[in-house]
């Protein structure tokens, strides 16, 4: 249904507000969805703008590539196999991938590994496109990579490896990659429009990525220089970039959204990624991702402040999910969730029993806490706040 000139989708009774703050976000977003659970229930579901540069409207049907996010919802998959007793946190990554023991990194645990401890930020050497599509090959390269600092010793944000490493885990104990089993397990059982590797039936429904300030990718280069450590760890050493626009290949080349990086390419839409943090909270029509005790002990915080490659202080990580710091405050101390290069939010909060996301095409490229997001995120702590009240 229609919820406004501006939004197509659903809101619950007593949120139009929280829908009007999407709305309004709309006088500076290109295209824009938002969705929200509260124990298992939807709350509000819409979308609206412009998918891309020719004004196509962003419908209900719309997906997009939602960068990082697909770190949290990695690691919730992979926690539901920790539920199953599959995995355990504080069992050598080595364990369940043998090679992945190579030069000292037999003793870094799954748990210090999803918290970016593992050593392995990038990989050496030259990476070609066409080698993405082997999934299983890049996690054995991966393995063989020698680490860049004493594993667990200290953090470093993997970009990219993150996803091999949980692929490869996954992989160990299903026999299946991280994207074959969300299309066989995962997505059927919660019906999520939600891939990791899109089939190229699914390529005509994607948002095209832009940025906000187009003069930003004539400075690229210098936020993110060519050989430093950042740029090894978000590029995979030049071969891709954050960025549209580019002279490489970016996640609006199909063939980029076709392979499995677990933890930057996974396509979706706001419903399906509100829909897995919600099942981590409790269930979503019969259905818990995640266990209360496992999410519990998956979100003990592992890793913050200055990290290996110095700067200023980043995010906070526990388990492969992030906690809450100064520029993701999400709801409240207790959240636990994932960010998106480009202003991208997704998380879950316990206090609240409420799960939100936020997906902009238009990518932001400011650092700080996200004023448009926060603006949607605010409006529904005051909706919060207010039923609370007024139920007593």
């Amino acid at each position: 249904m229609e919820t406004s000139p501006y939004l197509h989708g659903f809101v619950a009774p007593g949120f139009e507000q929280v829908a009007a703050a999407v709305a309004d976000n709309l006088r500076e977003e290109s295209g824009v969805s938002c969705a929200i659970y509260r124990r298992g229930e939807l709350l509000l579901d819409v979308c609206g703008g412009a998918r891309n540069s020719a004004g196509d409207p962003w419908l209900p049907a719309t997906i997009m590539p939602v960068y990082s996010v697909s770190k949290g919802i990695a690691s919730l998959c992979l926690l539901h196999l920790v539920d199953q007793e599959l995995l355990q946190l504080d069992a050598p990554v080595a364990h369940y991938w043998p090679a992945f023991g190579a030069h000292g990194k037999g003793r870094v645990t799954v748990r210090e590994a999803l918290a970016h401890r593992a050593g392995v930020p990038y990989l050496d050497g030259v990476v070609a496109l066409e080698d993405l599509a082997d999934a299983a090959g890049m996690e054995q390269r991966l393995a063989s990579q020698p680490p860049i600092f004493a594993p667990g010793s200290n953090h470093c944000y993997h970009a990219i490896t993150f996803g091999w490493i949980v692929s490869a885990l996954v992989r160990s104990v299903t026999g299946q990659s991280l994207g074959a089993w969300i299309a066989t397990d995962l997505a059927p059982r919660m019906s999520l429009d939600l891939w990791l590797g899109l089939p190229e039936q699914q390529q005509g429904r994607v948002a095209v990525l832009d940025v906000q300030e187009p003069a930003v990718r004539s400075t690229w280069t210098q936020v993110m220089p060519p050989g430093s450590l950042a740029w090894k760890a978000c590029t995979l050493n030049g071969l891709l970039s954050l960025l549209p626009g580019m002279d490489v290949p970016d996640l609006n080349d199909p063939r980029m959204r076709a392979v499995e990086l677990a933890g930057a390419n996974m396509v979706t839409r706001a419903g399906a990624i509100a829909r897995c943090y919600a099942a981590a909270l409790g269930p979503v029509d019969g259905f818990r991702l995640v266990s209360e005790n496992v999410i519990d002990d998956a979100c003990r915080l592992m890793s913050s402040g200055v990290s290996f490659d110095g700067g200023l202080p980043g995010a906070s990580w526990a388990a492969g999910l992030m906690v809450p710091w100064a520029n993701q405050p999400m709801l409240g101390p207790l959240s636990f969730g994932h960010d998106g290069f480009g202003g991208h939010l997704a998380f879950a909060d316990p206090d609240s029993g409420v799960s939100f996301v936020y997906l902009r095409n238009r990518l932001a490229t400011s650092v700080g806490k996200d004023p448009l997001v926060y603006k949607v995120v605010d409006a529904l702590r005051k909706q919060l706040n207010t039923n609370s009240i007024s139920s007593l």
